[in-house]
């Protein structure tokens, strides 16, 4: 990793070990290595989390999308967005109130993520999501996101280009 937001140091951090987390995927649960790094002016830590990654979330992007896409576009129960994780991967045993809390918090975030999208299409994208209703401009964003995630990497373009992490708190 190269320079520090906290101090401005421009130069390399330095190595700083690693820590192991739980990761959730729609195919598997696997325990990864996260590299963490130090500035070597202020001692500030940073981690580098790979962009399938949200912090703080053991689930994957991949499974966060899956299950408000689910319910926002499909309109699929909770439960039922549940029992289809459970199918794709066994274990899995995701509880009722994950997809219900990854519903809230991406609905409490829809101005930020439309601003995402206002920033790098504005010529192309209709950004005024108040004249639908609040599930309806989720599931629009939602099916954005989609597309967008099939030629790049939304999870890390977000954090790039806005001033936190898709879904932080």
């Amino acid at each position: 990793m190269y320079g520090c937001s906290a101090c401005g140091y421009e130069g390399m951090l330095h190595s700083h070990g690693h820590y192991k987390r739980n990761v959730i995927t729609l195919h598997g649960h696997f325990i990864i290595k996260i590299q963490r790094f130090k500035c070597p002016s202020c001692g500030k830590t940073y981690s580098l989390l790979p962009c399938f990654l949200i912090p703080y979330f053991i689930y994957t992007f991949d499974v966060v999308i899956f299950c408000l896409y689910s319910m926002l576009v499909l309109k699929k129960t909770a439960m039922n967005v549940c029992c289809i994780l459970h199918e794709y991967n066994k274990q899995c045993f995701i509880s009722i109130e994950s997809p219900f809390f990854f519903k809230k918090r991406f609905l409490s975030k829809l101005n930020i993520i439309n601003s995402f999208f206002v920033n790098i299409d504005s010529y192309h994208y209709d950004s005024d999501l108040s004249r639908f209703p609040i599930n309806e401009a989720a599931a629009l964003l939602i099916s954005k996101i989609q597309d967008y995630n099939s030629s790049k990497s939304f999870n890390y373009d977000f954090y790039k280009a806005m001033p936190e992490y898709f879904l932080s708190a």
